[in-house]
């Protein structure tokens, strides 16, 4: 950022120069006051004086009359009482001091003590109110975005810059010319393959309805759309443009331009007219690009850089509405294949005459045949992992697994998915002694998508010609490659792949590994979790092999390939010889999620040193480059206390609270590191910005609190990456297989008891049992004399995984994410807050998030003493707007490639 007005509004920015003019007016003046006060109270002849003095100065600090005589405040102008004595009570216990020779010096000196305490209180709230305005200040002249001109290669550490600038150069023309290689160049793949591959999933009567349900909707559906008169109405437009704000589609250029679109009604209503004519001509609907689309390298949020286009503002808005309709369509019908299970297998359900056979034995009562885990793990999946990169309704946007925003957080849908896994892990392992993982990942899947791929799939599930005629002239748009030398910037039709960034690249993807999903489960009876184009499967190992080979011939069948660097398995078995055998049929390479690292050999998560390290390297380089205090914090906030804590997994009762104390040291180490360099002052975050902020502004003494209290009471914000488990350690379980342990004996326990109570019927008992289940259908007395036996452990346990609660109530116990265990505010906190909520709500106790409830309790005693309450730094001091402002704008990794 070249300038504070390149990021603030002007209104917001003339705001923010008055505040800070006023503030250092306020500080000049208190100061010309407290100096003659002091002054004052010097010459003074005795202690009443003294104090009469002081309590004069402090009542006349808020009035523009110096000389108005203490006597003449009412009560209400003596209400700011900072600290323990209230400056109302002072001037009475003075005004009885005059003629009570009761009250003694000493009292007097405690009431001077409390007054000088008082006024330095306010003079160190307007020091660091000062200080915070020069803080600002410095974010506002810098970069407050926090970026920097330095782009490392992870295992690429350089000191010369000239090396970065040249290597980043190499790099982004590397991957331009690998994306000119692909996209310009059709990829064949087999339609009769293709064809033969779906025919095989929608083969047989039910499975047969299912397709002609699809394809049924399909059309009417495009058809209904196709006959839409003048969609594009105020509304529509709204939506749209608020979603393609959220995306990385436009360049930061655009997107304030339709920012302005937004608020304009005028222009709306001018831009639907368009919009609404290009649509009523579909068929005749083209890229309208004479020039090409620029097609350019550009830096995401997470760093990494993609090839987008740089496409024209209305053509976005148009594809976008009709991307969005079309995708909450697909994934409502494809919902519906699962849910009728004519195509789709769910859970094995207990036959009938098991029923009613386990009804017999253990009573109508205790028999749930669709009260197990297996139903619960089916009932997870269609919620929150099939086809979750699709929009659930046309203004829900669509989710971007790279960044944290959208209906259910993609980071929490994959921490949800993490929590599944360790569960199955413990499960299988602890129930049946072994279990497998497998996980991949599809390389450049958006970017070298085959179009026939495409064009096959929509065709088969019933979309009209019309719309795949569209389609097809979307996908072929007319490219210009620009922003790199060597690049070429002739116009060229692409061949292969989906536009990076549009809800389209997420629709085809998902509806080609749909195949991929309806073949794993049917034929290998698993769930393939996914994350649009990152894959997970674990349970039985054969099943994981079978699961395996079928996903290898739908790569091949539908032109994608696996990513070897980002695909493994883990096989855990007791049984070493059947452990190579299982690892025979499946990829080679280890299974992590983030950080997260499953042990091959001991079955626990570890966390990755060696990706901690490079990211610390990393880190370092982002910090070192940041040129102010505020846009270092922000660095820091989002780095460590945000990146890493997702990347090393959610605690949760699965992990235990190893996991958690794992996490800890990890903090713990990564600080050490950081800061244990001769270069860097301290050995903690801590110590190191009070150390910068001596340097940079020649300001001592700064407390810890001010620092970490949040920007409501006058603090830097800073996080503690430590305070979010330890809020948590001591809900998690201590060992989350001593949880399936408990389940083993207390099913046993279970069992033990119903056949002591079959045993206990008797023949008259039996017989009136069998009457309740089967009527006269059967020969009771017959069937008695075959039925006297109580039913074994084994044929007891056979149906555990589709009819145990008991197993469902320990598997959801192993998913909890524990509740934070808080700390108790103190009576001097309730009361300081509780005063500040008056005119802060959001600063009640029960307002405040554990983090921030953890960190003001710790620090409390010494910022109630230093500055006579919780608020450091008076609200309306400080430019809330602009901090509001600067701390929404997020920071952008500067890491590989």
């Amino acid at each position: 950022m070249s300038s504070s007005s390149s990021i603030l509004p002007q209104t917001l920015q003339s705001i923010t120069s008055i505040k800070l003019r006023e503030l250092r007016k306020q500080r000049e003046v208190f100061e010309s006051r407290k100096k003659n006060i002091l002054q004052d109270v010097k010459n003074a002849v005795d202690e009443q004086t003294k104090v009469r003095v002081l309590l004069s100065g402090l009542a006349r600090m808020h009035t523009s009359n110096a000389d108005k005589p203490l006597e003449e405040f009412g009560d209400w102008e003596l209400g700011d009482g900072r600290g323990e004595l209230s400056l109302t009570n002072v001037r009475r216990f003075l005004d009885q001091s005059k003629y009570d020779p009761s009250i003694p010096d000493s009292l007097l000196d405690e009431f001077e003590h409390e007054l000088h305490q008082n006024l330095d209180r306010r003079q160190r709230k307007l020091d660091f109110a000062d200080l915070y305005a020069r803080l600002l200040t410095e974010w506002l002249s810098s970069d407050a975005s926090s970026h920097v001109d330095i782009s490392m290669p992870e295992n690429d550490i350089t000191d010369s810059p000239f090396e970065v600038v040249e290597t980043q150069k190499t790099r982004l023309l590397q991957l331009s010319e690998k994306f000119e290689s692909v996209v310009f160049t059709p990829l064949d793949v087999n339609v009769a393959d293709i064809e033969n591959l779906l025919n095989g999933l929608f083969s047989g009567e039910e499975r047969t309805k299912a397709l002609d349900l699809l394809r049924e909707r399909n059309k009417i559906f495009g058809d209904s759309f196709a006959a839409t008169t003048k969609p594009f109405d105020l509304d529509v437009l709204r939506w749209c443009i608020k979603g393609l704000l959220q995306s990385d589609l436009l360049s930061d250029q655009k997107k304030n331009t339709l920012g302005d679109f937004l608020h304009d009604e005028v222009v709306l209503i001018e831009i639907g007219d368009v919009l609404n004519m290009r649509f009523a001509d579909l068929e005749g609907w083209l890229w309208d690009a004479e020039g090409g689309i620029p097609v350019e390298p550009r830096r995401q949020l997470n760093g990494k850089y993609r090839v987008v286009m740089d496409e024209d503002i209305l053509q976005s808005i148009f594809l976008h509405f009709i991307s969005m309709s079309w995708s909450v369509e697909f994934k409502s019908s494809l919902q519906g294949v699962i849910a009728n299970g004519l195509a789709w297998k769910r859970p094995q359900e207990m036959p009938q005459d098991e029923v009613e056979r386990q009804e017999y034995y253990l009573g109508k009562r205790a028999v749930q045949p669709m009260n197990g885990r297996a139903w619960q793990q089916q009932s997870t999946y269609e919620k929150y992992f099939f086809m979750c990169q699709l929009p659930s309704d046309l203004t829900a946007g669509v989710a971007d697994y790279h960044d944290d925003d959208g209906g259910m957080k993609p980071s929490n849908i994959k921490q949800e998915l993490l929590r599944t896994l360790g569960s199955e892990v413990i499960i299988r392992r602890s129930l049946y002694g072994e279990v497998a993982v497998v996980q991949s990942d599809l390389q450049w899947f958006a970017t070298s998508t085959s179009h026939l791929t495409v064009v096959t799939i929509l065709k088969f599930f019933g979309v009209s010609q019309m719309w795949v005629s569209f389609f097809q002239r979307y996908l072929e748009a007319p490219l210009r490659m620009v922003g790199l030398e060597g690049s070429s910037a002739e116009v060229r039709i692409r061949k292969r792949g989906v536009p990076i960034g549009h809800v389209f690249q997420k629709l085809f993807g998902e509806l080609i590994i749909f195949a991929m999903d309806l073949a794993v489960n049917q034929e290998a009876e698993m769930l393939l979790y996914r994350l649009h184009d990152d894959l997970w499967l674990f349970g039985e190992p054969e099943k994981c092999v079978k699961a395996w080979k079928v996903m290898e011939r739908c790569a091949r069948i539908l032109g994608v390939e696996f990513n070897e660097s980002k695909t493994g398995s883990v096989c855990l078995s007791p049984d070493s010889a059947r452990k190579d055998q299982i690892l025979a049929g499946l990829p080679k390479g280890k299974v992590a999620v983030g950080f997260l690292e499953l042990d091959a050999k001991t079955g626990g998560w570890i966390i990755d040193q060696k990706q901690v390290d490079a990211h610390i390297q990393q880190l370092r380089k982002q910090l070192a480059g940041c040129k102010s205090v505020f846009s270092w914090i922000q660095t820091w906030n989002s780095c460590i206390g945000r990146f890493f804590n997702y990347t090393f997994g959610q605690p949760a009762n699965c992990f235990g609270r190893k996991h958690v104390d794992m996490i800890l040291e990890t903090h713990r180490r990564m600080q050490q590191v950081l800061f244990a360099d001769g270069s860097a002052a301290g050995s903690s975050v801590t110590e190191y910005l009070k150390n910068l902020i001596t340097k940079r502004f020649g300001v001592g003494d700064v407390p810890d609190a001010f620092l970490y209290f949040p920007e409501e009471l006058g603090g830097l914000g800073l996080r503690n990456p430590f305070i979010s488990f330890l809020v948590v350690r001591e809900e998690l379980c201590k060992s989350p297989e001593e949880r399936i342990a408990d389940f083993l004996t207390k099913e046993k326990h279970d069992y033990k008891r119903y056949k002591k109570e079959f045993d206990a019927l008797g023949t008259l008992g039996r017989k009136r049992r069998m009457k309740e289940i089967w009527g006269a259908s059967v020969d009771i007395d017959k069937s008695i004399e075959r039925s006297t036996d109580f039913m074994t452990m084994d044929e007891y346990t056979l149906y555990r995984e589709t009819a145990s609660w008991r197993l469902l109530s320990a598997y959801k116990e192993l998913l909890v994410t524990p509740y934070s265990n808080d700390v108790q505010a103190s009576r001097a906190v309730t009361h300081s807050l509780g005063k500040l909520a008056l005119a802060q709500p959001n600063l009640g106790w029960s307002q405040l998030s554990s983090d921030q409830r953890w960190i003001i309790q710790l620090y409390s005693a010494g910022v109630i003493q230093k500055f006579g309450g919780l608020n450091i730094v008076d609200k309306g001091l400080l430019p809330m707007g602009v901090m509001t402002m600067l701390r929404a704008r997020k920071v952008t990794w500067q890491t590989v490639l």
